[in-house]
């Protein structure tokens, strides 16, 4: 594990061990993000981690949750919150107050108080004062008829990073975080990225890190402003470290630059699989919910813990790496290599390797060892059965099919825009593919990720006819109204996606009425579609992912990520890397650097550790792509490099953020 990962888990661990230190005998009310932060630094025992510490109960902290009761012999309450809108304080621990009588509070807050508003973008009312919440506390318990005067602390405390291995994390209270199409910047999204900056620039700080800061991307500038702002008036106002620092190279990228990669089904790295295949567990972005039930049976009163789902949290790093690295089949030989170490329990039968190893055949024997073996011989190896299975079901998963066929209209896409360029006819085939989707087993959201990934391919390198945008947009009107009209034959019961909540506004019994919104929401993806085709226009180096690497070799997709990790690594480039716009990491540095004219101008690999941000998230294909660079420049002198985003993403994350958020 590198120096710069150990010092961040050492930092996370701190936090998260000076709150287990204050839960004890107190009701815990914990918010989503900060739920999906412990449940990775804890392995998936979040909850588990904070009953061991001593808390009474735990309870879900959020705007919508009216749920809140009366919990009894306690007289401690601990929040862990990691929103900077004051009302949303006002409005929950009021409620929750209004139920108990708590002696003390202590809020754990990932928004610092009164943040640095060097934008100008909060008014006074809009700002998270610690000081005036801290009063408005102690005014609603004292309200409770208490004996003595209240206790009541805020304490800031910067969680926002989930690691996933050695080399990966996710930040999850800005997993919602997603560049704009054009160059306005919407008030929340100022607000949000002024928070990550202060975020990271406590990171930074508390480890003792010198930055150097690059950015590739409109939202990604502003955000390198902001942490630069940051760096210079609290750095040098208050303090200037004497001990030693780490070299960092931050390079902040905007997702919007290529939607190619989050929206292809491309499935190198098993990961992406997996997380195609299960549903995410309850309000995380970054992990799944894998059914355990195929182990235990029925469940009896004995095994309701075993009703709670598996996830990839549990899964040690080296497992994690294997998921991001590698295809299913070596992944299959590990499975069933895990299968033998299991009945090497005590009193198990010993299994026979089948001739052909695939999902099917090792879903047999894990069947023939869950009806031999006793449930204790079982629950010694539930964190390798989560794995297990994960694997398995992704390998035989009904979706595969699907995936196939969109993964093949991907191929096709790309040899025939190359091939045919501006005369392509693409558009024409898709637009047959959408009227014909059910019969092939398609649906529109599926399809939509395919036009994403065809536009953003396509960028400003090939412009598509009129006509053939026409014929596509009537395509779509009429897929969606169709799938309105199913929708409304045959509600859904179960939890539904944006886009299907998006048909339920259609226009109810009016048909009318849903065919002319209907028209309109095709009109509003056609005109989404061509700024996606327009991202790269402010690159010079990057403004192309359609790319030859060698004429010996045929046209290719090369996502941005590896065109620029590639670049960094590659010593023989003496150019200039236009594309990556240079923060200066102090007014000194600018200024010697301008005297210098220019000359010691530094290269991102100048640094031992280079950090990779991606400014609306990352996918398991780019984590692997990463990797493999690596290991081909990799030499003593070579910088580490470690990969971020806001999330983890698959293709239908990027249909509902850029057409239906």
């Amino acid at each position: 594990m590198t120096e710069i990962i150990l010092e961040i888990k050492k930092l996370i661990s701190e936090y998260w061990k000076n709150i287990f230190a204050e839960v004890c005998d107190a009701v815990v009310y914990v918010d989503h993000c900060a739920i999906e932060c412990l449940h990775w630094y804890t392995g998936g025992k979040g909850y588990l981690a904070l009953k061991d510490a001593g808390a009474v109960a735990v309870y879900e902290f959020g705007m919508y949750h009216f749920r809140y009761v009366e919990v009894k012999d306690t007289k401690k309450a601990v929040i862990i919150s990691t929103s900077g809108d004051p009302a949303f304080y006002q409005r929950t621990i009021k409620m929750i107050l209004a139920k108990n009588t708590f002696q003390n509070c202590i809020v754990y807050c990932s928004v610092p108080c009164d943040t640095i508003n060097h934008l100008g973008t909060l008014s006074a009312e809009e700002k998270l004062d610690y000081n005036k919440l801290k009063k408005d506390i102690k005014v609603w318990m004292t309200s409770g008829n208490l004996s003595q005067e209240p206790v009541v602390d805020i304490i800031y405390v910067p969680i926002f990073i989930a690691l996933l291995n050695k080399d990966l994390f996710v930040t999850p209270p800005f997993g919602d975080l997603m560049p704009s199409l054009d160059t306005n910047i919407p008030k929340d999204t100022f607000v949000k990225l002024n928070f990550l900056a202060y975020s990271f620039y406590n990171l930074f700080d508390s480890i003792g890190a010198k930055l150097d800061i690059y950015s590739l991307g409109n939202l990604s500038d502003h955000l390198a402003k902001n942490l630069e702002d940051y760096m210079s008036s609290i750095n040098h106002k208050s303090h200037l470290s004497e001990t030693s620092e780490i070299g960092v190279s931050l390079i902040l990228i905007d997702r919007t630059l290529d939607l190619c990669t989050p929206t292809s089904n491309n499935m190198e790295s098993f990961l992406a699989k997996i997380l195609r295949t299960f549903p995410h567990l309850p309000h995380h972005d970054n992990d799944v919910a894998i059914n355990m039930s195929l182990l235990f049976g029925s469940v009896t009163e004995v095994l309701k813990s075993y009703e709670i789902p598996g996830c990839l949290a549990s899964m040690e790093d080296e497992m994690m790496d294997l998921l991001i690295s590698q295809k299913g089949k070596k992944l299959l030989n590990t499975v069933n290599q895990f299968l033998n170490d299991i009945t090497l329990t005590k009193g198990s039968p010993k299994l026979r390797t089948p001739t052909r190893i695939s999902g099917h055949s090792l879903e047999k024997l894990l069947s023939k060892i869950q009806s031999t073996n006793n449930i204790d011989s079982m629950t010694i190896h539930t964190e390798k059965l989560q794995c297990i299975l994960a694997i398995i079901k992704a390998s035989i998963s009904q979706k595969a099919d699907q995936i196939e066929l969109l993964t093949s209209l991907e191929k096709l896409a790309l040899q025939n825009l190359s091939v045919s360029r501006e005369s392509s006819s693409i558009l024409v085939q898709l637009s047959n593919i959408i009227r014909t989707r059910i019969h092939r087993g398609l649906d529109v959201e599926n399809l939509l990720a395919l036009l994403i990934h065809v536009y953003s391919l396509a960028g400003t390198q090939i412009r598509f006819s009129t006509q053939q945008e026409r014929r596509l947009e009537e395509s779509i009107a009429d897929a969606i109204f169709e799938d309105f009209q199913i929708l409304k034959e045959s509600p859904l019961m179960n939890t539904k996606s944006a886009y299907q909540r998006n048909l339920l506004l259609l226009g109810g019994d009016d048909v009318a009425v849903a065919q002319e919104t209907s028209c309109n929401i095709a009109a509003r993806i056609l005109d989404t579609l061509r700024l996606i085709a327009e991202q790269r226009l402010i690159l010079q180096d990057y403004r192309f992912c359609m790319l030859k690497p060698s004429p010996q070799e045929s046209t290719r997709y090369i996502s941005i990520l590896e065109q620029v990790t590639k670049d960094i690594f590659s010593v023989d480039i003496s150019r200039e890397l236009r594309d990556l716009h240079k923060k200066s990491s102090s007014f000194i540095s600018a200024g010697f650097n301008l005297i210098l004219g220019g000359k010691t101008k530094r290269h991102p690999r100048d640094n031992p550790y280079i950090l990779i941000y991606v400014v609306g998230g990352i996918t398991a294909e780019e984590a692997k792509v990463i990797q493999e660079v690596v290991s081909a420049h990799s030499n003593e002198k070579s910088p580490h490099i470690i990969l971020a985003g806001s999330r983890l993403l698959n293709p239908l994350d990027i249909v509902d953020k850029i057409f239906f958020s």
